[in-house]
Order: structure tokens, then sequence, then C-alpha cells
């Protein structure tokens, strides 16, 4: 005869999962899965238990998956909305918040992702967790950083730096040293930038999957001032990292590789891993990469500007506007040197449009 257990005790399981997916340790969280899965199936009545479980579930999938989207993510959420968000307990609604702040960001839809974890942060103070809060701040830090709001992105990404830090959870403050590296560039500071990736990348034997990160991070440095022989070279050992090269970012970096190459004139190099990337981006359904991959077939392989525009038109309408200013330049330059002053002028004029729609005002679906 089966033995029903309370549900406070299958909930302090969870937390207990929960603290090891925080502090990234992969293998202890799968092990606590398995042990809070069969607690709550032997569990005592309770909706709310129940909806934590699943909510810790898909932070779980997160940590492993490493950002891949998946089929049914927000459908399973609004099923737990339904129990969360008329809940009293607001831990509930605090963890039900934020699940859902990170599967918009990885479903690329960084404005809503703003709103939802704004919502969250009503409720954070409840937690009284150091390790949360650093958590909440480092995916505040990453979504207005991919909003291009440097200022904000840099005090939350520090303030999380200074906690994981303290607490030792060493993957975590590598990655947040990663965006403040990106905030760093981005502000035309690459010397300091560059400073902390190679501080960064000291720490990073033990972890290969932030390795590959910084490597990476390295690169788009080396790409954004026009070093595309250091860029290229620490591409390379990113996709040496085969849990780099096996994951989205993987295929991220397998096309600015070759967006690096053809920028260089090798064109034939450039193409062979520009189709790789454009199978990643399929197959990752990422829409930014795959509008980029069409950017660079069309501006370096094709020479088609209808395409060119094409693919502005995609990152446009989803919102991603340092992303079209970010392709509408480099197609400004390149047309700029070829004496196509016309495009040139066009294309900076695009670059320029794109910059302005940065606000949080627009609208993001």
């Amino acid at each position: 005869m089966n033995t029903t257990v309370k549900a406070e005790t299958a909930g302090a399981k969870i937390v207990e999962w929960y603290s090891s997916i925080i502090a990234k340790q992969v293998d202890q969280a799968a092990a606590l899965k398995v042990e809070a899965k069969g607690l709550v199936t032997q569990m005592e009545k309770n909706d709310k238990i129940l909806a934590f479980y699943s909510l810790v579930s898909f932070r779980h999938d997160i940590l492993v998956k490493q950002f891949e989207k998946g089929e049914n993510d927000s459908e399973e959420l609004d099923e737990i909305g339904r129990i969360a968000e008329p809940s009293i307990d607001d831990t509930l609604k605090y963890f039900y918040y934020f699940v859902s702040a990170q599967n918009e960001y990885i479903h690329e839809r960084y404005r809503s992702a703003i709103r939802l974890l704004r919502k969250a942060e009503q409720f954070l103070a409840c937690l009284h967790d150091d390790a949360e809060e650093a958590e909440f701040s480092m995916y505040a830090g990453l979504l207005y950083y991919r909003l291009n709001q440097y200022p904000v992105a840099a005090s939350y990404m520090e303030e999380a730096y200074r906690v994981f830090k303290r607490l030792n959870y060493k993957e975590s403050y590598l990655n947040a040293q990663i965006v403040l590296a990106g905030i760093d560039s981005e502000l035309g500071h690459s010397e300091t930038a560059q400073m902390r990736l190679k501080e960064a990348l000291s720490e990073s034997d033990p972890y290969p999957v932030v390795r590959g990160l910084i490597h990476r991070a390295i690169a788009l440095d080396h790409k954004r001032y026009e070093r595309y022989e250091e860029a290229a070279s620490h591409l390379k050992q990113a996709l040496s990292i085969k849990e780099h090269a096996n994951h989205q970012v993987g295929a991220k970096s397998q096309y600015s590789l070759s967006n690096v190459l053809l920028r260089q004139g090798k064109k034939e190099e450039g193409l062979t891993i520009l189709k790789i990337a454009e199978t990643g981006a399929t197959y990752y359904k990422n829409i930014e990469y795959q509008a980029r991959c069409l950017f660079t077939r069309a501006l370096y392989i094709e020479d088609d500007m209808a395409l060119v525009e094409q693919s502005l038109q995609t990152l446009d309408s989803k919102g991603l506007y340092y992303e079209v200013s970010d392709v509408a330049e480099e197609a400004a330059h390149y047309s700029e040197k070829r004496g196509d002053l016309e495009s040139a002028l066009k294309f900076f004029k695009v670059a320029h449009a794109a910059r302005s729609n940065q606000n949080m005002g627009a609208c993001q679906e």
C-alpha cells in the first residue's frame, strides 16, 4: 500500500532541486528531479505544489537544453498561470512570472519578457534568497542588454556578478563577466572588454560551455573592431568545444565565422560555413539568425540587394532594432566600398531609423 506524501515534504524537495538549478549543478539537479517527481506522484492533492513543480521543471529544462525553444512551452505556462495568477502565494506568483519571462526571452520576445520580469520583481523580496535575487538580476541584465539599454543592463549585471562571486557560484559569475564585457565592447571600450574576457577565460577550464561562450565573446569584440583574423581564430576555438558546437549558440558562432570569412574575401570557406549556419538557424527556429544568414548570403554571395532588404524587414518586424542597425550598417559600408553611394546612403538611413526605434515604448509581440 502506497503512503501518501505530505505536500510540505514534496515542496521541500522541490526547493532543494531548485537550489541546485540556480547553482548550475546539472548532475545533482537531475537526481533531485527524479526524487521530486517521485514525491509529487504520491503527494496528497495540492494544486499549488503541482504548479510549483511544473515551474521548476521548466527551469530545469532551460538549464539542460541551454535555451533551446520548445514547441508547447507557452501553452504549458498558460495552464500553470490559471493556478498561479489568482493565488495568494507570492512565491508562486514570482516563479510563474519569472519563468514566463524566461520563456519569452528564449522565444526572442524581449519586450514581453521585460513586462513579465517587472511583474516578477514585485514579489522578489518575499523569497529572502540572495542567490535567487542574483539570478533575477542576471536575467534582467540579459534582457536590457538585448534591448540595448546598456546602463540599466550593466547595473543589474554588476549586482548579479557581485552576489554570485560572494556565493562562489563560479559559472554564474563568469557568465555575468561575459555580458559586462559585451556592454564594454558596445560602448567602445574594447580594451576593457578584452581584459574582462581574458580574466574570465583563465577561470573557465572546468566549464566548457562557458569557455566556448568566452571565446565567442572575444571574437565578437574583435569582429566589431575589424580584427578579423583574431575573430576567426577565437570562433574556431569556440567551435572546437563540442558543448558549444552542439548547441544553438554553436549555430550562431558558425554564422559569425562565415560572416568574418566572407568579409575577408574568403568566399569558398565562408560559403561552406554559411551553409552549416543556415542549417543550424533553421533547426533551432532562430528567426534572427535565419535573417542574418539570408543577409550574409545575399550581400557576399548572391549580390542581391532585394534579399538584403528582405532580411532587414524580417528583423524589423520582430522588433530587433539593434540587429537591423547592425546589418544595415554592414550593407552600407559594403556598398560604400564598392562605390555604390546611393545604396550606401539608403542603408545608413535604415540603420539610423532602427537606432531611433530602440526604445522601451515599442511593442514587440
